[in-house]
């Protein structure tokens, strides 16, 4: 097969994932409507969430395996810092990931037609270029995690580096967070994402396995906002470690 021959069947794989991710929206959209119209119900909603990420997995050809470093205690809730390098991302998260938690991440995301019903709802939608909405989204996710048992995941690179897989610098914003709530830390590397549908400027998705390497939880206990910078470059070199581990 040639090359010219192989990018056409990654560009069809990639419409059909559109296709497939679409099309089961669509299907759910109704019952996403109802389940996100009452905060009483958002807990449905997170469980449905999960089962349409399900369906695009056994559609798409996708196999995520988690390997967790030790046993998480499920019913802590957790400042979840991934490592960001394709789309699916956040499917494969909200999929697989067997905790209670919402995302926090760009304002951008809660334009987008149909699916940013998610970030006006559950979800903690960040408008940065807006100090002061900025400013209520961090308290938001601060009572958040004061107040309850569901975490929040925070891409601390903040978007898809040009470089990923490679590792990108990271945020402080996750780690202020974690520590002004004294919430651990837990890192999760993503492996494969990237391969399976890039975010390069190409149309192009190939069936296949990913992997969710789950950390040991880093705690935040005793630490101070000082200590920041210590923390990030920690969780950092917990992630870049592992992506090397795996030849990134």
């Amino acid at each position: 097969m040639t090359t010219k021959e192989y990018n056409l069947l990654k560009s069809l794989g990639a419409l059909w994932l559109a296709i497939v991710f679409a099309s089961s929206f669509l299907a759910l959209y109704p019952f996403f409507v109802l389940t996100l119209s009452r905060k009483q119900w958002y807990g449905a909603a997170h469980k449905l969430r999960r089962y349409w990420a399900w369906w695009i997995f056994l559609w798409g050809g996708i196999r995520v395996k988690q390997i967790h470093e030790v046993n998480i205690d499920t019913s802590k809730a957790y400042v979840i810092t991934p490592n960001h390098c394709s789309q699916l991302d956040i499917v494969t998260l909200g999929g697989k990931l067997k905790l209670h938690f919402n995302f926090m991440a760009k304002n951008e995301l809660s334009k987008i037609p149909l699916f940013g019903i998610f970030f006006r709802t559950i979800d903690i939608a960040v408008e940065r270029k807006n100090s002061r909405k900025a400013a209520q989204a961090y308290q938001k996710a601060v009572q958040q995690l004061r107040s309850s048992n569901q975490g929040i995941v925070i891409f601390p690179e903040g978007t898809i580096p040009h470089s990923a897989p490679k590792l990108a610098r990271f945020k402080e914003g996750a780690f202020k967070l974690a520590i002004e709530t004294q919430t651990d830390i837990l890192p999760v590397t993503i492996i494969g994402n990237w391969d399976r549908f890039p975010d390069k400027g190409k149309f192009h998705f190939v069936p296949g396995s990913v992997i969710h390497y789950v950390h040991k939880p880093v705690s935040t206990k005793g630490m101070t906002t000082n200590q920041v910078d210590e923390l990030m470059q920690q969780v950092h070199d917990i992630i870049k470690n592992k992506l090397a581990d795996y030849g990134h």
